[in-house]
């Protein structure tokens, strides 16, 4: 039955106060607030490992933009309009980051939150509840893009000769693009909550954000920003960072705030039409939203209070395929395996994922294609030097792989759990499940990264094979990282399987994998070295050498080993002393 709207004969106007509005978000804050009061020691070092991680990432936003600001002023010709593309691409980025995120973010706050359906059926005027539902949607969808916007415009401050203006034009001008974003944002999630079933909206927004990020990489890749760093092609960068522009630039609110950006960091009077004009559109959107929501919110809210049973199917083909795949293997083994890949197939937002895999796998290769072959520095050494490196790279590729689809599928049982505890799989029998279910597509994976990329660097057979052979143990170590430490850090109550991923275990997970990747290259760079010293100078290895090669490799596999047996074994224990 659908939800009645109590308030239809109400005339349409927009009535709420601010403190309405504040009203109904000081629960939300006193949640909050008891949260960091109640907060133990673990949520206490996760918050820190947090900060220092987001510090980390700041100092490098910040000194990458500081760099390129400095080596563009370098050019005093192209200076202005370079930093004027700059400053350009980043506001669009920052706006469609925005407007991304807030669609998103929007169906849990304003539709699937646990408090609406009080809030729904209190007599509260439903613009004040939607001005409080968009404050809490801003907050949610925006904070992230606003601290990382913050290393940008400092790096552009400490290059202007007036910081604290621009710092000033950058405030009034990041303020409105977050609120034209949100409440377009909402806008178009409640048209498609009208218009669609909850579950299918959830499923089209995932499909889309993945979309939107395989576009946006590809449309950054294109540019070929590594022209930067060729002062040969100073002359193309104009062109560079206008193939950035559309023709609808001047319509969009990114391109005001450019505006302003660009006087307050030219020292000059911030220009009253772009500030007007964000300001007004912010208010404007605003209140559409409001209107919109008078309209139709109610519509949507009662859609997504529908309890439909979800009608996954895979097609006979697949499902027989998927069987097939499956038959070598123990009848309880291959029940579960079975069980994990037919909800993999069916759950959209799960395979929708492979898009974004498939768009780093084939930029990843790219950067490599388009290296030239005639610089100076393509040396014998130097090739197969960056080959060996490149398994670093690929390794923490696997990594973030790893810690989005092996990281979590310990976790991604949910409350049901208690069923695969109930059955009578053991749990080292189900966490070997879990392994051998990641393994074939990340070894698939890592080997095309490896060969191709040394491919497209021209290196010896040897580093080719060495390389082959090293990330495939590799890619065991970070599957038993994966599966083990995601049974260590098991959370079984979430929204968003993404929520896992990003939590402290999936954070401490990312530290353990990076540091492995990095101990096994230690190891490994001493028979690296002679080989290629040997190579290089035409001379044979010595016996002394041969026995070093063979020693670290030893030392490679254990390594490798004790990374796939230590995490499992200790998610084992960990599992098995857990309360169903």
């Amino acid at each position: 039955m659908a939800f009645a709207n109590p308030r239809k004969a109400e005339p349409l106007r927009f009535e709420f106060t601010p403190r309405q509005v504040i009203a109904l978000l000081v629960p939300s804050w006193q949640s909050f607030r008891n949260r960091r009061r109640s907060a133990g020691k673990s949520d206490v070092f996760r918050g820190l490992l947090f900060a220092f991680v987001g510090l980390v990432f700041g100092l490098f936003v910040f000194g990458g933009f500081y760099r390129m600001l400095l080596y563009i002023g370098q050019f005093a010709e192209f200076t202005a309009p370079l930093t004027h593309q700059v400053l350009a691409t980043t506001s669009t980025f920052i706006l469609t980051l925005l407007f991304a995120s807030t669609v998103v973010t929007a169906l849990s706050t304003q539709y699937l939150s646990d408090d609406l359906s009080l809030l729904v059926s209190s007599p509260i005027s439903l613009p004040a509840l939607y001005g409080s539902r968009l404050v809490l949607t801003a907050l949610q969808s925006s904070w992230m893009v606003v601290l990382f916007s913050i290393p940008i415009y400092a790096a552009f401050a400490f290059t202007s000769p007036a910081p604290w203006q621009f710092l000033g034009a950058a405030a009034l001008a990041l303020a409105p693009l977050v609120v034209i974003a949100v409440a377009v944002g909402s806008m178009v999630t409640s048209v498609l909550m009208a218009v669609f079933p909850a579950r299918r909206v959830r499923e089209m927004l995932v499909l889309l954000a993945a979309l939107f990020v395989v576009l946006l990489v590809f449309l950054i890749r294109v540019q070929q920003p590594e022209k930067l760093l060729n002062p040969h092609s100073i002359y193309d960068i104009s062109e560079f960072f206008a193939a950035f522009q559309t023709p609808s630039a001047s319509l969009l609110p990114s391109s005001w705030a450019t505006s302003l950006l660009i006087a307050g960091r030219r020292a000059q009077p911030l220009p009253f039409m772009p500030l007007a004009l964000l300001w007004s559109t912010a208010a404007a959107t605003t209140v559409l939203g409001c209107w919109l929501a008078r309209a139709i919110y109610y519509l949507g809210y009662s859609r997504a209070q529908e309890s439909r049973p979800a009608k996954f199917s895979t097609l006979p083909v697949v499902d027989r395929m998927l069987e097939a795949i499956t038959r070598p293997f123990e009848v309880r083994f291959r029940s579960l395996l079975l069980k994990d890949m037919r909800t993999f197939v069916r759950d959209a937002t799960q395979w929708s994922q492979l898009l974004l895999l498939l768009a780093l796998i084939v930029v990843y290769l790219y950067n490599f294609s388009v290296l030239p072959s005639n610089f100076t520095f393509a040396t014998f050494f130097l090739q197969n030097l960056f080959s060996f490196l490149n398994l670093g790279l690929a390794g923490f590729v696997l990594a973030a792989v790893a810690v989005r689809f092996v990281f979590t599928s310990v976790s991604a049982e949910g409350l049901a759990f208690w069923i695969v505890r109930s059955s009578p799989l053991t749990v080292d029998q189900f966490l070997w499940s879990k392994f051998w279910t990641a393994i074939p597509p990340l070894v698939v994976l890592s080997q095309i990264l490896t060969i191709a990329s040394n491919h497209f660097l021209g290196a010896t057979m040897f580093m080719t094979v060495l390389s082959a052979i090293t990330i495939l143990c590799v890619t065991f170590g970070i599957v038993g990282l994966g599966v083990g430490m995601g049974a260590i850090f098991p959370r079984f109550k979430f929204e968003n399987v993404t929520q896992i991923a990003g939590s402290a275990g999936g954070l401490l997970y990312m530290i353990a994998a990076t540091s492995f990747v990095a101990v096994v290259l230690f190891l490994e760079a001493v028979p690296v070295y002679l080989y290629l010293n040997a190579e290089y100078r035409g001379l044979p290895l010595e016996n002394r050498a041969w026995l070093i090669i063979a020693g670290t490799l030893s030392c490679v596999l254990v390594v490798n080993a004790l990374a796939v047996w230590l995490p499992m074994r200790m998610g084992a224990r960990r599992l098995a002393a857990m309360e169903i």
